[in-house]
């Protein structure tokens, strides 16, 4: 068999080397024999990708190749002359399969690709036909270890040997034509991937010299090895960026020190001031540090060019939250070259799982350029990719095994309430103390509920609840443990038109919405089912007031695989103010309640990841007691491919108990593209929102949705493009399609050469019954309708930025109501921002609850400016002017009564007293913030906040609502505080 192999390569070869047209002929002939003679040879046998020295840099490989050539790789562990070695393989297949299996992997740009048959071992190597078929003893194949080229910046990573486009030039002309195209940017992939094989070192320091100044000028940075090897992950190009990134770390047994140089021509430097974690169109760099070593759970910590910080939790896959702050520190300075960042991250804020020596920390680098619009990654993992968290860069550090560690933060306020002219102290303490690594107890004292933030003015005249984010320190540390599923991560979007790192875009009309059975806001916040003696009044102002909590504790922490947490709360008594039928002023008070949670956590990873957990939690208050269960399981296989996070819910609330199950299942079948399907069963008898949040019980259904990106092949002056398709059906337990859960759509966009955005968002809704709104007095037919959202947004890495967005939505009863919303943001230096959004919506025929079965349709018109100023005498020191007001005015239209149970409705007449059932609302919330950061984590606030909810006013016009607005308020209020933070 091989001697007419070599043969008629020798004659291939000879012929090519000719290269005259009369001898082409045979040329492909003597190819074509030649893939006859081999095609002969069909013995079975695998394909090998790669022979390691160590188990975990097989399987690091292995999942890669699983994942890019979608197979099932495999590790054989063979030995030679005493030494161990670990081949990443395929499955047994004969030599067709395995050609075309080596053809992909080559067109993918994998190198030292070969296949090795069970008896004669007949080798093809990654070019397969058009270079060379050898034979190799079998003790030969297990010595082959893939070549390791260390990178020029830092000796102690080893990634694997690149593919060379020189070793395709001998492939035939005919492949090359038409596979050259597909192939560089696929080269240029792996090349990406395949440098995070081995855990890399960084030195330890056993005292460290650096001032963080944002200088990387002190002398112990120049002997500090650098990662430079970013990719561009989106646009998920992954090619080489056009400017250096040289990034250095060492640690001491305080924490991490992180040294960041970046090539950029000045003039493209894009510098801006914000708050901390507000996410906008700025140079930044970013950590990311996998601390549980195994794909868990761990933080990112970014720094902006300025010097703004934004921090938060990461948990399996890539579920994001940024309600976490730490006290880290971080500065910047402007180079002639471009700019440079330093960084420290003490071992005190993170935990970890308890290690005696040597502690696995992957991590990853990540660099945002505001005026490309472009985010750059080491490792490359794009966010069109299915892993993030489970491919960090293996490091290895030794020694790392903080000692106790504790926090002290008191905090002292006074508020003046300008209203009844009272003014109230209030002091407390929030208590964390760290044990070891792995354990975390916190605690507060009269904790502050967060006064010098306000939540953004909403209009909710639904039968469905509004959901607030969590702001409060103490609830927010730690927090992660007790997440059951990614559906309990989202947030509200918050008033900010420049909230994304590309286009500028409007402010979100919807507020996403979780399920969760923990909430914390309901801890310290508004008493639920508060039941008024007969004779007294109280407004709706006191009844929506936070309640004064006592105290709280925490305890979270791991043990091998098992994380726990345990959550109590003790709320004051609520003391309200009302008014008898005298009008005299009257106290009504009532008892507090106590909030308890426990939370535990199996999870296992290696060959992907496995999880299952127990959420469960006990409100006792004066009226009833609630109790709810959950049961939590997750599944990711090794490629990341395939993710299934499900859970089971339980509630027992006044003898009445209720079950539920919800599954979110993600398939990625290639980079680029997903698949998500949920599925839901909720009963009518759950309910879990007295420490927790549900939209609605009483449904089951399922939806469907696939996104589609893409970053090449397209014309010149498209850079990307995103495309979805979605689907909906949901019905309650009588078998009835619900609203706002039945419909169908499309999603694209388009990130133009202008770094400008162009979205187009349409969907069709179905028609059903709506069993909500009535409170609980029968049901209505809901008509079919399309919503249409056109939104376009300039490049918001520019001192002038605009978006616009254009739409119509479908009410309840078929009529369409059009909407438009413009906003600009002018920043014109670092230090001055302003923003303002304008939205206006016509509301046709917008179907409003009256009382018991009547309804009635409004005409109407609702507006709503957004205004906000920034000015930063210093990064640490800022002052902001911020105002929200959202205006309506409704003119009846007809008046309609449902029928009891179910049915159309029927035309009702007015009252006997004629009177009109016009109403307008208008409300607004505006504050003045001076806040100076003393040190990190340590804040001096001086909050001035008006807040007004006017009361129905047919006759005025917007111009009055506004005006009065301003001046008859329910909120007018100063506030100082203090917060600072002692620790070790």
């Amino acid at each position: 068999m091989t001697k007419p192999v070599n043969f008629l390569f020798c004659i291939h070869e000879c012929l090519e080397r000719e290269g005259r047209c009369g001898v082409k002929f045979f040329r492909y002939i003597a190819l074509f024999l030649l893939t006859l003679c081999v095609s002969a040879h069909a013995e079975r046998g695998q394909v090998i990708f790669g022979s390691f020295s160590t188990n975990k840099a097989a399987q690091q490989w292995a999942g890669i190749v699983s994942s890019k050539l979608s197979i099932a790789a495999q590790i054989d562990v063979t030995t030679n002359a005493n030494r161990i070695y670990n081949r990443v393989t395929s499955e047994l297949m004969n030599e067709k399969d395995a050609r075309a299996l080596i053809r992909q992997a080559r067109r993918a740009g994998y190198s030292d690709v070969w296949y090795l048959v069970s008896k004669d071992t007949l080798v093809l190597t990654q070019n397969e036909i058009g270079s060379e078929v050898r034979r190799e003893k079998p003790e030969e194949m297990n010595s082959r270890e893939p070549e390791l080229k260390r990178m020029p910046e830092n000796p102690a990573v080893r990634p694997k040997s690149s593919y060379s486009l020189a070793r395709l030039k001998r492939t035939t002309a005919a492949v090359m034509e038409n596979e050259r195209d597909s192939l560089t940017p696929l080269v240029k992939e792996v090349k990406a991937f395949s440098r995070r094989f081995d855990a890399v070192t960084i030195p330890p320091v056993d005292k460290s010299t650096v001032s963080i100044d944002g200088r990387v000028d002190e002398p112990i940075w120049e002997t500090i090895p650098a990662f430079s090897e970013l990719r561009v992950v989106q646009p998920d190009t992954l090619v080489k960026p056009d400017f250096g990134t040289l990034a250095r770390l060492f640690y001491t047994d305080k924490g991490i020190f992180v040294g960041v140089e970046m090539e950029q021509p000045p003039g493209t430097l894009v510098e801006r001031l914000s708050t901390r974690d507000k996410s906008m169109s700025r140079d930044e760099f970013g950590l990311s540090i996998d601390t549980s070593g195994e794909g868990k759970y761990g933080y990112f910590f970014n720094i902006s060019l300025g010097g703004t910080k934004s921090d938060g939790k990461i948990l399996p896959e890539r579920n994001i939250s940024l309600e976490w702050d730490g006290a880290w520190e971080g500065k910047t300075a402007v180079t002639d070259s471009g700019w440079t960042a330093e960084m420290f991250i003490p071992w005190s804020i993170l935990s970890m799982p308890d290690r005696e020596r040597t502690r696995s920390l992957p991590f990853a680098l990540s660099r945002y350029v505001a005026y490309k619009s472009e985010n750059w990654m080491w490792p490359a993992l794009p966010f069109s990719g299915s892993t993030y968290i489970s491919g960090f860069q293996p490091m290895e550090l030794d020694g790392v095994n903080p000692k106790q560690q504790w926090e002290v933060f008191p905090y002292i306020s006074s508020a003046l309430d300008r209203k009844t002219e009272e003014t109230k102290g209030k002091a407390g303490v929030d208590l964390n103390w760290r044990p070891s690594s792995s354990l975390q107890v916190t605690a507060t004292v009269s904790p502050d509920f967060g006064a010098v933030e306000t939540d953004d003015v909403v209009v909710n005249l639904t039968a469905y609840e509004t959901f607030f984010p969590e702001k409060r320190l103490f609830f927010l540390e730690g927090n992660e443990v007790f997440v059951t599923s990614p559906r309990g991560l989202t947030s509200s979007t918050g008033m900010s038109g420049d909230r994304t790192a590309g286009a500028r875009r409007p402010t979100s009309p919807w507020t996403m919405e979780p399920t969760t059975l923990l909430n914390t806001r309901r801890i310290g916040g508004a008493p639920r089912n508060v039941e008024v003696p007969e004779g007294l009044a109280i407004s709706a102002t006191e009844l929506s007031a936070p309640t004064d909590l006592i105290g709280a504790a925490k305890v979270v922490g791991q043990y091998g695989t098992l994380r726990y947490g345990l959550l109590t709360a003790v709320e004051d008594d609520v003391e309200l103010r009302a008014t008898d039928l005298e009008g005299l002023n009257r106290r009504y008070v009532m008892e507090g309640r106590d909030f308890n949670v426990l939370r535990l956590s199996h999870e296992s990873v290696g060959k992907g990841r496995r999880a299952i957990g127990y959420l469960g939690t006990i409100m006792r208050g004066p009226a009833y007691d609630a109790i709810t269960h959950g049961i939590d399981a997750h599944l990711r296989t090794a490629t990341g491919q395939l993710m299934i996070d499900g859970q089971f819910l339980a509630s027992d609330k006044e003898d009445e108990n209720g079950y539920g199950v919800f599954a979110d299942i993600n398939w990625f079948p290639k980079q680029g593209q997903m698949h998500q399907l949920e599925i839901d069963y909720l009963d009518d008898k759950l309910d879990i929102s007295d420490m927790g949040f549900i939209r609605r019980n009483d449904q089951k259904g399922i939806k469907y949705r696939r996104m589609s990106i893409k970053s090449q092949g397209l014309p010149d002056w498209i850079l990307s493009r995103r495309l979805g398709v979605m689907a909906s059906y949901s019905e309650n337990d009588a078998g009835r399609k619900i609203p706002r859960g039945n419909w169908v759509g499309t999603f694209s966009m388009l990130q133009l050469s202008n770094r400008a955005e162009v979205q187009l968002m349409t969907t069709y809704k179905i028609a059903g019954w709506d069993d909500r709104e009535s409170r609980g007095n029968g049901s209505f037919r809901t008509e079919p309708g399309h919503m249409i959202m056109l939104t376009y947004g300039s490049d918001s890495s520019r001192k002038f930025s605009y978006s616009v967005q254009i739409g119509t939505q479908p009410e309840e009863l078929g009529h369409q109501s059009p909407m438009a919303d413009f906003g600009i943001t002018y920043r014109p230096t670092d230090r001055f921002g302003l923003e303002f959004d304008y939205r206006y919506f016509k509301r046709n025929n917008w179907l409003v609850h009256r009382g018991e079965r009547d309804f009635t349709t409004y005409d109407a018109v609702q507006l709503a400016p957004t205004f906000s100023f920034d000015y930063f005498l210093s990064a640490n020191q800022q002052l902001r002017l911020s105002m929200q007001w959202i205006g309506v005015d409704a003119d009846e239209s007809r008046f309609l009564q449902l029928p009891e149970g179910r049915g159309e409705f029927a035309e009702r007449e007015k009252d006997a007293d004629g009177a009109s059932e016009d109403f307008t609302l208008s409300r607004l919330t505006w504050q003045f913030r001076y806040r100076w950061e003393i040190a990190p984590m340590s804040d001096l606030f001086v909050v001035y906040t008006r807040g007004s909810n006017l009361p129905s006013r047919e006759n005025d016009d917007f111009e009055g609502l506004l005006s009065d607005a301003f001046t008859d308020t329910v909120i007018d209020s100063v506030i100082l505080k203090l917060r600072y933070r002692f620790g070790s």
